[in-house]
């Protein structure tokens, strides 16, 4: 009977154990699913994290590549700012190349992104002010052109008016031959000069005027020319050479005689002679005569 009673007691123990390794498995269980449920949601977290770390990082690039477009826009015709506006430019594109291939971290490059920041925007203010004084240059240059142009146009208006005043004082002294005549000579054996109008005895061409009183011209010596032209067209003269050429109005020709005279603002007469009056054609004559480059009288005869 006593051998009987002591398995009862023997079992007691081991369910004991049984109860307290289940209470450890379930306590254990619990504990790893608790930590795996921390670890999700770490890894959850962790995953928010990146994403608002990688949106940072994608909004601080988006800001640099605004920057580069800014700095384009920037562009002024000073060269010396144009190249620190490039190598800024540079910096900017150098920051942008490293955020993308992850070699900077958010913080280092939200803070090298803010100083680029503010370089930039001491650019722009610089620009600014550059471009302010440049309207009030341009507003200075417009008005001092405008002054000019009106300065201009009065001197236009000035010169002309000294070249018309010039033209008139210059008509004003205008010599004038009063009187013309000019008729052919036969020089008689006895030396006696005869008028005729027949062409195979003319051995002379005489040409008398009255230089006319003007107050207005120069005194002093003058040089008085006459061209005597043949019904041919062609102009009398001992020679052809450059000798024998003046100026006249705006032009240059032959002249027939000159004659160097001393004119004192008062009438002067005189005569000039073209000695080399042999085997002329018949037909009309004409006779002009110049002082000072201008014409100052005409006539005309007839020889048979």
């Amino acid at each position: 009977m006593e051998q009987q009673s002591e398995k009862p007691n023997q079992k007691k123990p081991i369910s004991a154990i049984l109860i307290l390794l289940l209470v450890v498995v379930a306590g254990f269980a619990a504990y790893m699913a608790y930590n795996n449920q921390q670890l999700n949601k770490q890894l959850t977290d962790l995953g928010y994290l990146k994403q608002e770390v990688e949106d940072e990082k994608n909004r601080v690039i988006d800001e640099l590549e605004g920057m580069t477009g800014q700095y384009d826009s920037l562009a002024i015709t000073n060269d010396s700012m144009n190249v620190e506006l490039m190598e800024q430019r540079e910096k900017v594109e150098e920051l942008i190349a490293k955020a993308k291939n992850n070699e900077w971290t958010v913080y280092k490059l939200r803070k090298e992104a803010g100083t680029l920041r503010e370089i930039m925007k001491g650019y722009v203010r610089t620009i600014d002010s550059l471009n302010t004084l440049n309207v009030e240059l341009r507003a200075e240059n417009a008005q001092v052109t405008r002054k000019l142009s009106e300065t201009e146009s009065k001197n236009t208006a000035l010169r002309d008016a000294n070249e018309q005043l010039s033209e008139k004082v210059k008509l004003g002294a205008k010599l004038k031959a009063l009187d013309m005549v000019a008729y052919g000579q036969r020089v008689k054996r006895n030396g006696v000069h005869r008028e005729t109008d027949r062409s195979d005895k003319v051995e002379k061409i005489k040409v008398c005027f009255t230089l006319d009183k003007n107050e207005v011209a120069e005194a002093g010596n003058k040089n008085v020319f006459v061209r005597i032209i043949a019904p041919s067209g062609q102009v009398l003269a001992e020679r052809s050479d450059d000798g024998h050429m003046f100026d006249f109005a705006g032009t240059r020709g032959l002249f027939s005689v000159k004659k160097l005279v001393y004119y004192e603002k008062q009438e002067l007469d005189l005569c000039m002679y073209f000695e080399d009056a042999k085997n002329l054609q018949g037909g009309d004559y004409i006779v002009d005569a110049y002082a000072d480059q201008m014409k100052i009288g005409s006539t005309k005869f007839t020889l048979k």
